[in-house]
């Protein structure tokens, strides 16, 4: 851009846009992800780092980076990128580079961060991978998912596939688990962990024991013909039960094993790893999808215990995947599909009540000497469903996955002590210490019912919690009737998709019903167009802590043209300056002496433009019927009123005033000289005031004006009387004095008209400068 069109923004144009950098903003606000815009890039890579790290992020030139570090969306409030991020604890680092009301896809980027002290064992959990076929998405994935561990954990002690290593439900596909076995075989070696040993614990999925253990290396699933046995990782004491068939035998063989660990000296203090399949009663998630209490009570004795299961596929970005009571219970997600508690989604056009989730996920497990360290990581956890609208298996058919690596919450951290004793009273895990902080609405923005091509929607800044807000309660009443619509009741919960990473800022809910509440029926509830309702919102944790009842009111089917009238008033001084320089309005005001059109015919073709998405807009019109079309005229305005803006130029008419000001004697004494350089003086004066009282003018010929103004000025001397001094009329250059001659009266008269004219634009000048 030049340096005189970046003058016309910072000076005289400054009125002229006012109002376009908050109605860009504005448009920010309700613009979809714009892969135009590029994602930024970081120059530390994703994984396992020591100690503490700075991160430098770059972006495309006219881009500006916004970023978080709690796993959410990042807006045009977040944190601004101004030099590197420092990651001082693991987390997952999210980008985005926005550029006006576009914005990119993010940059998501998981870190977890450890001190220099060496781990004594290191090992992954992995539950439910259910794969019983090599088709190439599911190659692509285990491949990406591997790559991320490896980031994470190069070289494990050990990777435990805690049951329903394939997707058996009528023990007729043993085969199958061929399928398992040459995944791990292929990534274990493609990643350099040949020496990280596999263990299996037997799932409800996987056919039968004998029929499961024949298909894999005996090193894997060691067990003595009932699918349970004693190992060791990293020279500390583990035991794989099955939860299957869990009978006196299997609890006689556990129950004496951990009494001898725990007693013996050199072992009492050291932590115990059970792996079983299925969750026990009352421990994890609350007990949802548990079974076998007697193994249970069969662990209660022992604090150093630490228990994993998988089974229920119930997400472990929950805190309740965690539980310390008579011993550690920890839930290790699954890597195929995950679940929440039965909540309304939204797919497509409509709600409807699915637990399960697009994600997958599994611990990682370090022991040191004072404690025991679980991380919790995202092998996908991006945007979608499970299931297409019409109700299709539709999950984890493109991998790779942006959420691949990031952290699915916190690192839990189980204290060591020297005797069970001392690591029971080390518990933080319990009951007891339940979060009870409730979610805040806080500083988030009005919700808002949006009318779109495929119905109403609520658009949700998300409320929020010192862990994460879970799920929405919203209900409707008609304020026509009094009554609370039959829509969604106050027992009702939506998912906050909290689970998805980076979680959304916004959520975007469809007031539409699918029948019967199920993924595949047809819309069949919607709100009454037309009707004013107050919603009522409350923000609930995986605690059930509450949030204030938050409320708005709204007209279904009604639209928001707030920013759209905010950029017609901000476009619309532009226009009238634009008309009034190039002479299509009037009357000229003066600012529109300062500034310049450079291209007319573009001008006048862009102010139709506008006054084209103006009436597109119109009430009385009609034309636009969802706020996407609104949005979209808003943004177009916006953007339209920008490329007007860039026709304008600053001019600088102070050299020509100053010119016309020296030469003003000289031309008044040149009255009457008919000499060649009188007449060029006269007639350059003419020249300047007429250019100084025209509009647009461009720079040059205005300074040409002046110069030629002052150089004629220079060039002429008057002719003085006698010795008086007073200046006399003079003859023609060349010639001798005609005594008596007198000046033309039409030059003299033109010569004071413009003089006049030339004298009150001076005058408007010095007042404007004063």
């Amino acid at each position: 851009m030049s340096t005189r069109r970046l003058a016309a923004l910072a000076l005289g144009g400054a009125v002229l846009i006012a109002g376009l950098p908050a109605l860009a903003g504005a448009a920010s606000a309700t613009a979809a992800v714009a892969p135009a815009v590029a994602i930024p890039r970081a120059d530390l890579d994703p994984g396992r780092h020591i100690g503490r790290q700075v991160v430098a992020l770059t972006a495309a030139a006219g881009t500006e980076i916004r970023y978080t570090l709690d796993g959410t969306m990042p807006t045009p409030s977040s944190p601004r990128y101004e030099g590197p991020v420092e990651i001082a604890r693991t987390a997952t680092l999210t980008a985005v580079a926005f550029a006006g009301a576009e914005q990119s896809a993010p940059l998501v980027r998981g870190y977890v961060i450890k001190t220099a002290e060496e781990p004594l064992a290191q090992f992954a959990v992995m539950s439910d991978i259910h794969l019983s076929s090599d088709s190439p998405d599911l190659v692509t994935k285990w491949r990406t998912y591997f790559d991320a561990l490896q980031r994470i954990a190069p070289h494990p002690d050990a990777i435990i596939s805690n049951g329903d290593q394939i997707n058996d439900n009528n023990h007729d596909t043993a085969a199958d688990h061929r399928f398992p076995r040459a995944m791990l075989e292929q990534n274990l070696a493609r990643t350099g962990m040949s020496d990280t040993r596999v263990l299996m614990s037997f799932g409800n999925h996987d056919d039968y024991v004998d029929r499961m253990a024949a298909q894999y290396p005996q090193e894997w699933f060691p067990h003595t013909g009932a699918g349970y046995y004693e190992t060791q990782i990293g020279g500390f004491p583990a035991f794989v039960v099955n939860t299957e068939a869990w009978n006196s035998t299997q609890a006689t063989w556990l129950h004496d094993r951990l009494t001898a660990l725990s007693t013996d000296p050199a072992t009492q203090g050291s932590p115990i790893f059970v792996f079983g399949h299925r969750p026990l009663p009352g421990t994890v998630w609350d007990g949802a999808q548990s079974s076998n209490p007697g193994l249970k009570t069969n662990l209660a004795d022992f604090p150093q215990v630490v228990f994993f299961s998988g089974h229920s596929h119930l997400n472990i970005t929950d805190e309740r995947s965690i539980h310390q009571d008579g011993f550690t219970a920890v839930n290790d997600g699954s890597m195929s599909y995950e679940e929440t508690d039965t909540m309304f989604q939204s797919f497509g056009a409509g709600l409807a009540k699915e637990y399960t989730i697009p994600s997958a996920q599994s611990v990682l497990v370090e022991v040191y000497a004072d404690r025991v360290e679980i991380d919790r990581i995202n092998y996908a956890a991006d945007e979608g469903r499970t299931y297409d609208d019409q109700g299709r298996w539709s999950f984890q058919k493109n991998p790779p996955f942006a959420s691949t690596g990031s952290i699915a919450g916190p690192t839990w951290v189980l204290d060591r002590g020297a005797t069970p004793a001392e690591i029971k009273q080390g518990f933080t895990y319990t009951s007891a210490n339940r979060n009870r902080v409730a979610p805040e609405w806080a500083a988030a923005p009005q919700p808002s019912v949006r009318t779109t091509a495929s119905g109403l929607v609520l658009a949700l800044p998300q409320a929020t919690d010192d862990q994460y807000v879970k799920s929405y309660a919203v209900t409707m009443k008609n304020l026509s009737t009094g009554s609370t619509t039959e829509f969604l009741s106050s027992a009702d919960r939506m998912n906050a998709q909290y689970t998805q990473m980076p979680r959304p800022s916004v959520l975007r809910i469809p007031l539409a019903l699918r029948a019967g509440n199920k993924v595949s029926g047809a819309i069949d509830r919607t709100l009454t167009l037309g009707t004013e309702y107050e919603a009522t919102l409350v923000a609930y944790d995986s605690y059930g802590n509450a949030s204030p009842a938050r409320t708005f009111r709204f007209v279904a089917g009604a639209l928001d043209r707030t920013a759209f009238d905010a950029a017609v008033a901000g476009a619309q001084p532009l226009i009238g300056t634009v008309e009034r320089v190039l002479g299509d309005a009037t009357p000229a005001q003066p600012a529109d002496f300062d500034v310049v059109v450079e291209d007319a015919q573009r001008s006048r073709s862009l102010i139709a433009s506008l006054r084209a998405q103006f009436d597109l807009v119109a009430p009385a019109a009609r034309v636009a019927t969802t706020q996407d079309e609104v949005d979209a005229a808003t943004a177009e305005v916006v953007r339209l009123a920008g490329e007007l803006q860039g026709t304008l130029s600053a001019v600088d008419r102070a050299g020509l005033s100053a010119a016309i000001d020296a030469a003003q004697k000289k031309v008044a004494s040149s009255v009457g000289d008919e000499r060649a350089s009188a007449l060029r003086l006269r007639t350059a004066d003419e020249t300047a005031r007429a250019v100084l009282a025209r509009l647009n003018v461009p720079q040059d010929e205005l300074d040409a004006a002046a110069s030629g103004l002052a150089d004629a000025a220079a060039a002429y001397a008057p002719v003085t009387d006698g010795g008086s001094g007073r200046p006399t009329p003079g003859p023609s250059d060349g010639e001798l004095a005609t005594t008596g001659a007198a000046a033309p009266v039409a030059a003299l008269a033109g010569g004071a008209l413009l003089f006049a004219v030339g004298a009150a634009l001076l005058a408007r000048r010095r007042r404007r400068l004063s």
